[in-house]
């Protein structure tokens, strides 16, 4: 199966890591890790910092979980890894 891109330019799904979970183009860096930082209070400079991302990449995370808050969600509180 192929990488599905999305309308975010750093999001993508690949369906053998997190089975299709959303993540950061090239990394494991689910957008889910991203936001439990973001949530937990860390900045998105931090989060650049702790997953070796660029702050683009970190934004764009943060975006997608705001236009797909729910799906994001689901994920944090089912620990899902694309079983939706």
């Amino acid at each position: 199966m192929a990488i599905e891109r999305t309308a975010h330019p750093y999001i993508v799904r690949d369906p053998t890591i997190y089975g299709g979970e959303p993540i950061v183009e090239s990394t494991h860096t689910g957008v889910r890790h991203i936001i439990l930082l973001f949530q937990a209070g860390k900045d998105p400079e931090e989060i650049a910092n702790i997953h070796h991302l660029s702050l683009a990449q970190v934004y764009d995370a943060i975006s997608y979980f705001y236009d797909n808050e729910a799906e994001i969600m689901h994920y944090i509180r089912h620990e899902s890894w694309g079983n939706a």
